[in-house]
């Protein structure tokens, strides 16, 4: 499975749903035959309440299914345990004996069926999209009229407005590939994962194969096989000797340790690493092509193991990219770890002894991290040289690439163009006052700690 990232992650524009003249009708909903008679249909829009709030947001309903109660997987997995039957399947032939027409099966529902929707949230990101019961949601017309009146206004001042910190999610696609993405992958396939000691809500859909779409998914957190059931893996864990990555530990330092795995030698690794990953990526496009990357694992170590907590993947012959994919898991966030991955992938790059940028389009999430990092970067080598720095030096320094540098340089003013030529401008005080903004500098790489060698040096029986 490749790296290569794709989609959007945001709703509909308030064109979108104006083109559907909501405000001449009541309530939109869908023009197919309601496959649940009793729910609301999709495409309605309502209001929903949010996760852990008792604020109510305007959303589309984008899919509808039986109530699971305590059930782990909907009702077309588990027919018996859903509350639903299947009447037989039937199909029309013409004379020839082809089939011209296949009715589907009825739907055979318990009296007093309880349902669960599945909405996105306008003017959100689409990681915020969840299943609702029908006591989290409440349908008002005017409440809704003026919701989307507030949605156009916010979608008008977001365009007015967007700084350089607006990052491009739909790169390299137009917009048929923009809406296949997004029809394909609008609903979650798992909506919690459970890995160690941590349970955390998925935020995108991933496509692990059918009979793996459930409630709950549950994953070995060593050597990262993942279950239905939590009896299957608690069986499993009795069994599994796997207490590391399986690859080369390359760095560690006081309770962390980098492994550089091979895609081609650990794929049922790699291909799992890269499934859970897409959990939390919406702008990655998986393809069972895994062999031209490497994959850089961190881990806390404690004495059960090695704990994965985040990686990212380089493709091994790439002229740009120093990194193709990013991740730090949602339980492990806010401790520096981002930033560490940033620059471990530039460490390897001066030890390579070339310049590297990430694969693009960056999620809003990594977009803003690589920014930050960049920034800090840039503005505490000028504040700590008091002699004149052109933007090659800056790239011979960082590794990082002239464009990035000239797009964070540009953007926060600190290059100008100034009678006829470009000059950074290094007044401290200016600079500190960026560099504050920046946020937390993250967890440090030792340099000297990694143990590495370009695998371009390396004798062929290393390779």
């Amino acid at each position: 499975m490749s790296q290569r990232k794709t989609g959007k992650g945001k709703g509909k524009t308030y064109e979108d749903v104006a083109a559907q003249k909501f405000r001449n009708s009541t309530i939109p909903a869908a023009v197919e035959e309601n496959e649940y008679p009793g729910a609301i249909k999709k495409n309605t829009y309502i209001m929903a309440k949010m996760r852990n709030s008792e604020e109510y947001h305007i959303a589309k309903i984008i899919e509808v299914r039986i109530a699971l109660g305590s059930a782990n997987q909907p009702a077309e997995l588990l027919i018996a345990g859903g509350g639903i039957e299947l009447e037989g399947e039937d199909v029309k032939m013409n004379e020839n004996g082809q089939i011209i027409e296949q009715i589907k099966p009825k739907r055979v529902l318990q009296p007093n069926q309880k349902f669960e929707y599945y909405v996105n949230y306008l003017g959100h990101q689409r990681r915020n999209d969840r299943y609702i019961t029908e006591d989290e949601l409440r349908i008002n017309e005017d409440e809704l009229d003026i919701e989307l009146s507030k949605y156009e206004e916010k979608v008008r001042l977001l365009k007015e407005n967007a700084d350089f910190l607006y990052n491009d999610e739909h790169h390299g696609l137009n917009e048929k590939q923009i809406h296949e993405f997004e029809e394909s992958t609008k609903v979650k396939s798992v909506e919690y994962i459970e890995i160690g000691q941590h349970r955390v809500e998925a935020w995108y859909f991933a496509p692990f194969p059918k009979e793996f779409h459930c409630r709950t998914l549950y994953i070995c957190e060593f050597c990262l096989f993942f279950f239905v059931h939590k009896n299957e893996l608690i069986r499993h864990s009795e069994r599994c000797e796997v207490r590391c990555p399986p690859g080369d530990e390359i760095y560690r330092d006081e309770s962390v340790s980098m492994f550089e795995i091979d895609g081609k030698n650990q794929q049922a690794y790699c291909e799992n690493i890269c499934l859970i990953a897409k959990l939390f990526l919406d702008h990655k496009t998986l393809y069972y092509d895994i062999d031209p990357f490497h994959f850089y694992v961190l881990c806390e170590h404690d004495a059960m193991g090695y704990h994965m907590v985040g990686y990212f993947s380089k493709e091994k012959v790439s002229v740009e990219n120093n990194l193709s994919c990013i991740l730090v898991m949602p339980f492990c966030q806010r401790k520096g770890y981002g930033k560490f991955l940033i620059e471990f992938s530039y460490e390897l790059s001066k030890k390579e002894q070339k310049v590297g940028s990430p694969e693009r389009p960056l999620s809003d999430l990594g977009h803003r991290t690589y920014v930050s990092w960049w920034a800090q970067k840039l503005l505490n080598i000028l504040l700590e040289n008091d002699r004149s720095l052109s933007i090659q030096d800056l790239s011979n320094m960082t590794s990082i690439t002239p464009t990035d540098i000239m797009y964070v340089l540009e953007n926060f003013k600190i290059l100008r163009y100034h009678q006829g030529n470009y000059i950074l401008f290094t007044d401290r005080e200016f600079l500190l006052q960026i560099l504050k903004n920046q946020g937390h500098p993250g967890r440090p790489v030792i340099s000297h700690n990694i143990h590495w060698v370009p695998h371009g040096q390396r004798q062929d029986k290393f390779a």
